[in-house]
């Protein structure tokens, strides 16, 4: 029982469940199922984190992006086109990126507008403004290891570019130009913004914009154009200092081929018209002529920017008249520069500009003459040769007078840093079309002394220059050369001058040269109309800016003494043949408290003399006796009245020019005595007219009479006996009347010559920037006067020869110059001019006759003017 009990208390073992059934194994829809929907939740994220940040950045780019809608308005900078007395444009006013001249490009003939398409953008009509096939094959091409940098922007990216944004190379930049051109897009046509894009351009040698490039390049419009130039301006585009056609003519056919090539793919072009094309040759057209008057041209840009500001001188498109004749400012540079060199002449042979090693000069002489086959040669011009200035070692370098690039694009940037070192210096040197009286720097290969010869190597050609030619070239502590040993050495860079172009493969005849120096300046006026037709500031105006005509004031010397001379005539104590004594003498001047001896120019004294002989010989001691006797303050007052403006020393110096006054002022004060006391202030500018037409400023001549027309005559007829007796004799070659007055500051630091003819008012400077002296055998009538009488030579071709006008109050009379009587019939006499009421009287004693008596009026005889 307790058994069976025991039993039943136990409790029953549950009955065991079936195992679980294994799980289902998954197909492999289901696999790819599950990871697609990872998938697809990772790019729905990735396309929202996409989307998101493709946002952000639109929103975070586009802040304070400029506004496409000022494209609309825009003014594309124009050039300032300067006018001068024949019509001519003698000078362009422009920003740094070069001349431009906007046209309008409905003018433009098809072909024109679609070389822009084949070079950049073929499909520009088509497309929004961004090119999604053409930057996807781009960016695919920067992918691949070593090949060039790819672009693919539209015309209307390198609108933004250009004309709202800048040229960085940056993500940031780009992408604002990704936001901006769609809304050029909108906001303008397709023909304005081409029409931006081919005005804006950069075409090389200082040319923006297609009209300029087309009339530097072809000398014509650019509405005239051929499909062969359309296609070289097309795709000079792309490399604008590398490819021009007049830098490397080579790769500019290579370019204008695949223009060609893309207009004909694109259907801008019949194929059989390119195919006309291709091998046609690129004919540059006639170099412009240089512009002449460049200190003129910068006198005038610096008063119209005085007046009207930078950005509307050099932008605003004016229109400007001035008083420049170019025939006679052509004539003016060139007597400059003759006499100018003369003078350098005179003054030695400083050296070669320095040295170049064998080995070295032998390297870069192919890559040099690689430049020269490859440069595009214009009509009418001979082969190039190099100007190797800027290879010189050490010794005196001339800055480089060509201009930089003033636009690189990415590209050049990028070949530039594949160049090696002699490559680079090879492609800046300069080349020069040869001719006879061209200047080059070249590579002395060849010292023959006892052939008394020396060969120079230009790498186009090669020149001989005779000893004969260098006899000149003194160097400095040493006597005249002996031999060509003394001048030159084999690897010198020396300055030459082509004296002979001779045929190939002859030698071309050359003399050695260099560059002054010295400087100087000339200023022409009409007296009749105080036009300045001539100005004059320098030796070269790319080597030095610095207008000596305007911005320089220098001491006058002896050539002031005219002012003096009317002053003391116009005082009414002195008359043409007053006696003055010239001897020496210590004499205090009482203005400045010093005591002090003047001395003449030789040296010598010759007593009693009439004023005229005086300042014929230009004799001090008679000038300083003049103004003791009259007062500076009456001379400085006649000086003022006549023109001269600059501040003036009020003691006895200004007897002798040391007050400093500017060539100009100068030229301008002698026009009033020539012109008869009628004073009128010079005129260079003459008319401003702004883009629209509307004149801004007009100058006429405002004369005045400030002077005695009688006593201003007077003068002028001392200045004669200068000419036809004095210190400038040279001058009776115009053969026609001609009064003037040389000029020597102290020490010989300046030179000047002014004088007139009835025609032309001329005054001319020579003198070193740092007030050197120039020697003692460098006068008024040895430097300037040569530059003076070289240009009045010229400039009275075909003139009729005149007299002086006299005016009334002038009495001329024959006088016996031995005792200053009237001549009688048996006196020989000359005729002598006198203010009314001041001739002799008497008549001279016969021949033989004794009188103790003259007419010579004394000092104090008569009252003040």
């Amino acid at each position: 029982m307790n058994t069976a009990r025991e039993m039943s208390s136990q409790p029953q073992s549950p009955t065991p469940a079936p195992p679980p059934a294994p799980p289902a194994r998954s197909g492999l829809g289901a696999r790819l199922w599950h990871w697609t929907k990872r998938l697809l939740l990772v790019a729905a994220v990735g396309l929202v984190l996409l989307v998101l940040t493709v946002l952000g950045a639109y929103l975070y780019f586009s802040r304070d992006l400029p506004s496409p809608e000022a494209l609309r308005t825009y003014a594309l900078p124009q050039v300032t086109k300067v006018r001068c007395a024949d019509g001519s444009v003698c000078a362009e006013f422009f920003m740094p990126q070069g001349r431009r001249t906007v046209v309008d490009v409905k003018d433009l003939p098809p072909h024109v507008r679609n070389s822009f398409l084949g070079a950049e953008d073929a499909d520009f009509y088509k497309h929004e403004g961004l090119d999604f096939i053409g930057m996807t094959r781009a960016a695919v091409k920067n992918l691949i290891p070593g090949s060039r940098k790819s672009g693919a922007s539209t015309i209307t990216q390198q609108v933004v570019k250009n004309m709202l944004l800048s040229p960085e190379r940056s993500l940031s930049r780009k992408i604002r130009e990704w936001i901006l051109t769609p809304r050029v897009e909108q906001t303008l046509t397709k023909d304005q913004i081409l029409g931006l894009y081919i005005n804006q351009s950069y075409f090389g040698q200082g040319r923006s914009g297609i009209e300029e490039a087309a009339l530097y390049y072809f000398g014509k419009h650019a509405k005239d154009l051929s499909i062969g130039e359309a296609a070289v301006l097309g795709g000079t585009v792309q490399s604008p200092n590398r490819i021009n056609p007049e830098r490397n003519i080579v790769k500019a056919k290579q370019r204008q081929r695949y223009v060609l090539g893309q207009m004909a793919e694109h259907g801008f072009l019949p194929k059989d018209v390119v195919a006309k094309e291709l091998d046609k040759p690129i004919v540059l057209a006639p170099r412009p002529p240089p512009e002449v008057g460049p200190y003129y041209a910068e006198e005038i840009r610096r008063t119209l920017v005085a007046r009207y500001g930078e950005e509307a001188v050099l932008t605003g498109g004016l229109r400007v008249d001035i008083a420049m004749d170019p025939k006679l400012q052509g004539i003016a540079d060139e007597s400059v520069r003759k006499g100018l060199e003369a003078v350098d002449r005179r003054q030695g042979y400083r050296g070669a500009l320095g040295t170049l090693e064998p080995a070295r000069f032998d390297k870069l002489k192919p890559l040099i003459a690689t430049h020269i086959e490859e440069a595009g040669r214009r009509q009418k011009e001979g082969a190039y040769v190099a100007d190797l200035s800027s290879l010189a070692q050490t010794g005196e370098q001339p800055p480089k007078s060509a201009e930089e690039p003033v636009v690189t694009t990415t590209a050049e940037e990028e070949e530039d840093e594949k160049l090696s070192a002699e490559e680079k210096l090879a492609r800046d040197v300069q080349l020069a079309p040869l001719k006879e009286g061209l200047r080059v720097a070249g590579y002395v290969t060849q010292v023959d002394d006892s052939g008394k010869k020396a060969r120079v190597d230009l790498v186009g050609r090669t020149a001989e220059i005779p000893f004969s030619s260098v006899t000149w070239a003194r160097l400095k502590g040493k006597g005249a050369p002996t031999k060509m040993s003394d001048v030159m050495k084999a690897g010198d860079i020396v300055i030459v001058r082509i004296t002979r172009v001779t045929p190939v493969p002859a030698l071309l005849e050359a003399t050695l040269d260099q560059v002054p120096l010295v400087q100087g300046g000339l200023v022409v006026i009409n007296p009749s109309n105080r036009h300045v037709v001539a100005m004059v500031g320098g030796y070269d105006f790319k080597l030095s800016p610095f207008n000596r005509a305007t911005q320089a004031r220098r001491q006058p010397g002896s050539s002031f003494k005219p002012f003096l001379y009317g002053a003391a005539l116009g005082s009414g104590r002195y008359t043409t043949i007053s006696t003055v004594n010239d001897a020496p003498e210590a004499i205090r001047d009482p203005y400045t408290g010093k005591t002090w001896k003047p001395q003449n120019y030789d040296r010598t004294f010759e007593g009693p003399m009439t004023l005229r002989e005086a300042l014929t010989k230009s004799k001090n001691t008679v000038s300083v006796r003049l103004i003791e006797a009259i007062t500076p303050n009456t001379a400085i007052d006649f000086a003022r009245r006549a023109g001269i403006r600059s501040p003036l020393p009020e003691n006895l110096t200004l007897a002798l020019g040391t007050g400093e006054v500017s060539i100009l002022e100068a030229a301008n004060a002698y026009a009033t005595l020539q012109a008869n006391g009628r004073y009128a202030e010079p005129l260079l500018l003459l008319k401003v007219m702004d883009a629209q037409g509307k004149v801004l400023e007009e100058h006429q001549p405002a004369f005045e009479e400030t002077l005695p027309p009688a006593v201003a005559f007077l003068t002028t007829s001392l200045m004669r006996s200068v000419v036809e007796e004095g210190t400038a004799r040279a001058v009776t070659e115009l053969n026609r009347p001609a009064a003037g007055k040389t000029g020597t500051a102290s020490e010989n630091r300046d030179a000047w010559f002014s004088g007139f003819t009835a025609d032309w008012v001329a005054s001319a400077w020579v003198g070193f920037d740092d007030h050197s002296p120039l020697g003692s055998s460098e006068t008024g009538g040895r430097a300037p006067l040569p530059i003076w009488l070289e240009f009045m030579r010229a400039a009275h071709q075909g003139l009729p020869a005149r007299e002086f006008d006299v005016p009334p109050g002038v009495v001329q009379v024959r006088i016996d110059p031995a005792t200053g009587l009237l001549a009688g019939n048996s006196v020989p006499g000359r005729l002598e001019p006198f203010l009314e009421g001041t001739q002799p009287t008497a008549e001279a004693p016969p021949p033989g006759h004794v009188s103790p008596s003259d007419f010579f009026l004394q000092e104090g005889s008569r009252g003040g003017l």
